[in-house]
């Protein structure tokens, strides 16, 4: 079988459509705004609706990585068939206690993972586009102790490697003295999370 789907054929400004229509359900955590976990799954079932309509199939999971009293983080995967291609996507949230969260962590960490999901599926980083036009407040804040102490873990255990610190931090540039110096900012660490354990499998089945 050919493996050749890259992302999915939909129109980007109909996705932009649904986020600009429930505008109430874009929420403000810290300085930031991000989609609520109702917003996350009315893109989603636009996004099956979708493959379905083209003759295709789409089948999600989801897993609990990681667990504690102060931090979330959870894998959502999925892989699409269409045709004679197939591929699979995996990506990875979090989410904080510090962030006020404490009840909804697990919930939390969901919706930012279903929301890289989306992203990837249709090759665009469309959600925060749609946001930074809705909400031109948005603003980057320093990575949060927990972030900064859970990326020095998976440093050590050597998941994060240079050339991802160099994608996201820019070449050159140095992780420790962004750890150091606190200029690190919230979502360069979820990025750097995300790329550590996340992972893209192109044409393997969960």
């Amino acid at each position: 079988m050919e493996k050749a789907l890259k992302v999915l054929p939909v129109r980007l400004e109909d996705l932009k459509a649904l986020i600009e229509e429930n505008r109430e359900l874009v929420v403000k955590i810290g300085h930031n705004y991000e989609i609520s976990r109702p917003l996350a799954l009315k893109l989603w079932q636009y996004l099956v609706a979708k493959v379905v309509e083209m003759g295709g199939s789409i089948k999600e999971s989801v897993k609990v990585d990681y667990a504690s009293s102060e931090m979330v983080i959870v894998s959502v995967s999925c892989t699409v068939e269409i045709g004679e291609s197939e591929i699979t996507f995996c990506e990875v949230g979090e989410a904080y206690r510090s962030e006020g969260k404490e009840d909804t962590m697990a919930r939390t960490a969901f919706t930012r993972a279903m929301k890289r999901l989306l992203e990837r599926l249709v090759g665009e980083d469309f959600i925060n586009q749609v946001i930074k036009r809705l909400f031109p407040d948005v603003r980057e804040v320093p990575a949060s102790e927990n972030q900064k102490r859970y990326i020095r873990s998976l440093v050590q255990e050597g998941k994060i490697k240079r050339e991802m610190v160099e994608r996201v931090l820019g070449e050159g540039s140095s992780l420790s003295q962004a750890l150091r110096e606190n200029t690190l900012t919230v979502s360069q660490a979820k990025r750097l999370i995300d790329m550590a354990k996340g992972r893209f499998l192109n044409g393997q089945t969960n």
